[in-house]
């Protein structure tokens, strides 16, 4: 027998496809129906997802050596830490995502992100110490987001088309690792403190995760061609 059939709480799920979404090919096809709302939507979870990845951990060291004053090797040792705990992350999505759903992970992983983050910026990021912890515990959950993307996005669409819509949650992607790390920058060198930083990546963390929790459709223990016709 099949996966469960879609319901009215998995958002953009439908039982039948319309004749324009089983022609729906090329980029005109990932905005055509329901392929509509799933392009949009994993879009935003690629762009939140790197940016707040990329604009953490390409500043980490940074932060380190000029705000907290650590040598250069111990402001690498504490970035590769927070890096480390980012695979654990990963590990554990790969362990439950078909018991959670892949909604519900991005929720989840962008939700703990977002509200860790936040809550270093309202400590203060006064030590290297809680800036190491804090931003450790949130790597376990944006790296955790960041590998479902790659089993989630595959799932959204048809065979016709699904290298094309994974290419655009690349390029969307790419947006958010080039993005992520200039505006941190920005916001770093016109602060008066690193919290500032801490609150615009929890920020779009948040973001994230209400998105993915309130719109993502949910595919796991569905088939491909009821997903995607």
């Amino acid at each position: 027998m099949g996966g469960p059939a879609p319901t009215a709480q998995e958002p953009g799920a439908a039982t039948t496809a319309t004749p324009a979404e089983r022609a729906a090919t090329g980029v005109r096809g990932l905005f055509t129906g329901r392929y509509r709302r799933r392009t949009l939507v994993v879009g935003a979870i690629w762009f939140t997802g790197y940016f707040v990845n990329y604009g953490v951990t390409s500043w980490l060291p940074s932060i380190y050596k000029d705000a907290y004053g650590l040598t250069l090797s111990d402001a690498l040792l504490y970035s590769t830490v927070t890096s480390v705990a980012g695979l654990l992350g990963c590990l554990v999505v790969a362990l439950t995502v078909d018991v959670l759903g892949r909604r519900r992970i991005f929720a989840i992983c962008l939700g703990a992100s977002a509200a860790l983050l936040l809550t270093l910026a309202a400590l203060g990021a006064g030590t290297p110490a809680q800036v190491l912890i804090w931003t450790s515990l949130s790597a376990v959950g944006f790296f955790g987001s960041n590998i479902c993307l790659y089993l989630y996005t595959p799932e959204l669409y048809p065979t016709r088309m699904r290298a094309l819509g994974c290419s655009v949650g690349g390029a969307v992607n790419r947006l958010g690792v080039i993005l992520g790390p200039v505006l941190v920058g920005v916001v770093y060198a016109a602060g008066d403190s690193v919290a500032a930083v801490f609150v615009m990546l929890g920020a779009v963390s948040l973001v994230g995760a209400v998105v993915a929790g309130t719109l993502a459709e949910e595919t796991a223990n569905r088939p491909l061609e009821e997903i995607s016709p």
